[in-house]
């Protein structure tokens, strides 16, 4: 089977492939640059990123809808209306850039007050904001042509371009070394790499006749539609993101010391958000696809998608979530030295959330190809509060813990929502079968981890080495001692199926 003949493979392989060069880079770059930029500047620019990821809540759902829809319309052959639309989607993202820039225009001027930072590092965390804004309109009208690629099941193509910005952000990060740039260049040339995908979305959307104009319309009746439905996925990213994206600027705001709190938040995510990202990769290609099965009301292919890819998707971030688990202390000392090392439990915490979490990720995009998010949105706003309040309280006990702690709340609601209403009376799907999905995999990768955890593998046998490199080949040997019984074991049990994937 070639990679062209199957959207899921080729899917996956290149959203793999491109997660997996983002977090090589991104777990290679945060050393380098707190190395040489310091914790406390490299906080300065962990915030401003976070502040940044917040605005992107001005996209109102539009993301995860519009590509709803253009599924659904290209499966009907109304290309026509997809055209519409589209250009009018121009418009609106021209819109909220203006508002994005004038969010930010605000906090860099008159918002010293929020944050637990000194006015040296605010002057600076001005600079990087300002940096955002000079990028906001070509940034946000990229939006636009993703959607129309992925609808059209592109996904690959946005994913080999995402490779290649990747690259180009490693390739930056060694000219901040080379050439000592300082904080705010490296991130003039960090922000402005990532809207070069603007033109190569262009040029293959008018290729492949996805879009017959680039001018900005108002075909504000059809667009409707769209943004109806997407309001109320606004609601639900609200919440969602709130959960992700204030973690850091709380603890910017009531840690003892912000930047700092929120250098420690930043070392310990990059690894949850690699697995996320590898993840989320099942997420991008699943919605094209069930908004096509929904649209067919096909009930078979649904409960088949569900119980299979909810075993795959579990079985996949286990191989990545389990072997971090073995060796948070290891990958801690090896990757920003032994001084951290006494992050490992939160990264432990975080790690098991994250893999409780993306098992859900099938009957998410189930949920949303049937676009009954109303209860959704009302559970998520709920434990979104419940989270930042528990987070805040924590703060001044457990500082960057409490960011963890609040969220793994966050994710155990949002999961009972799902087997408690929406497998049973939105999707007709058995409970227990899909809990066994996710369960089955899990529990043998627990009992495996459990038993790794007794090899006697000591650092001494690496005596002579570098420490990092030897806590380095600690890490690989566990995993590998885990990973070829676990597959093996899965396989025996008939619970890994490849086969099956061929269909």
């Amino acid at each position: 089977m070639s990679l062209k003949n199957s959207y899921y493979v080729s899917s996956f392989f290149w959203s793999t492939l491109s997660k997996v060069l983002t977090a090589i880079v991104g777990f290679l770059s945060v050393p380098l640059l707190l190395g040489f930029y310091g914790k406390a500047e490299y906080g300065i620019l962990a915030i401003a990123t976070a502040c940044n990821g917040y605005m992107q809540l001005l996209d109102l759902g539009m993301n995860i809808g519009t590509v709803r829809f253009f599924s659904q319309w290209r499966a009907e052959g109304k290309n026509e209306l997809i055209n519409r639309v589209a250009r009018t989607n121009i418009t609106f993202y021209g819109l909220i850039a203006i508002v994005n820039i004038l969010g930010l225009v605000g906090l860099a001027l008159w918002g010293e007050g929020l944050f637990s930072v000194t006015h040296e590092q605010f002057l600076l965390l001005r600079t990087c904001l300002l940096i955002i804004v000079l990028f906001s309109v070509l940034s946000w009208e990229t939006t636009t042509f993703n959607q129309l690629l992925i609808a059209d099941k592109q996904m690959a193509f946005t994913m080999q371009m995402q490779c290649i910005i990747t690259v180009l952000k490693g390739l930056l990060v060694a000219m901040v070394l080379l050439f000592k740039l300082p904080l705010t260049t490296y991130f003039f040339f960090l922000t402005g790499v990532l809207t070069l995908l603007l033109i190569p979305y262009i040029i293959r959307c008018r290729k492949y006749n996805l879009i017959n104009s680039i001018r900005p319309a108002t075909y504000w009746n059809d667009f409707k539609v769209v943004i109806t439905f997407s309001l109320s996925l606004f609601l639900l990213s609200l919440f969602q993101s709130t959960a992700t994206q204030s973690r850091p600027i709380l603890l910017s705001m009531f840690a003892s010391n912000g930047a700092t709190a929120v250098t420690d938040f930043r070392i310990i995510e990059v690894v949850p958000q690699m697995i996320i990202m590898i993840g989320g990769t099942f997420s991008g290609m699943f919605l094209p696809k069930t908004s096509e099965m929904v649209a067919r009301k096909d009930e078979k292919a649904i409960k088949e998608f569900a119980y299979k890819w909810t075993t795959m998707t579990t079985i996949v971030v286990a191989c990545l979530c389990f072997p971090v688990m073995l060796c948070t202390n290891e990958i801690l000392t090896a990757y920003v030295g032994a001084s951290y090392a006494h992050l490992s439990v939160w990264l432990l915490i975080w790690t098991i959330t994250v893999l409780i979490q993306m098992h859900t990720t099938p009957g998410n995009a189930l949920v949303l190809a049937y676009g009954k998010t109303k209860l959704l949105v009302q559970v998520t706003s709920v434990a979104c509060v419940c989270s930042m309040i528990l987070n805040v309280v924590l703060c001044k006990y457990f500082e960057v813990g409490s960011a963890i702690i609040a969220y793994f709340l966050y994710v155990c609601t949002i999961i009972g929502l799902y087997y408690v209403v929406f497998y049973k009376k939105l999707l007709h799907l058995s409970r227990l079968k899909l809990f066994l999905c996710f369960i089955k995999p899990t529990l043998v990768g627990s009992v495996l981890c459990v038993i790794v955890n007794f090899v006697p593998i000591s650092i001494d046998i690496f005596a002579g080495l570098n420490e990092r490199i030897a806590f380095l080949l600690i890490c690989g040997i566990k995993s590998l001692i885990w990973f070829l019984p676990f597959v093996l074991v899965l396989k025996m049990l008939k619970i890994l199926d490849l086969k099956s994937l061929k269909n």
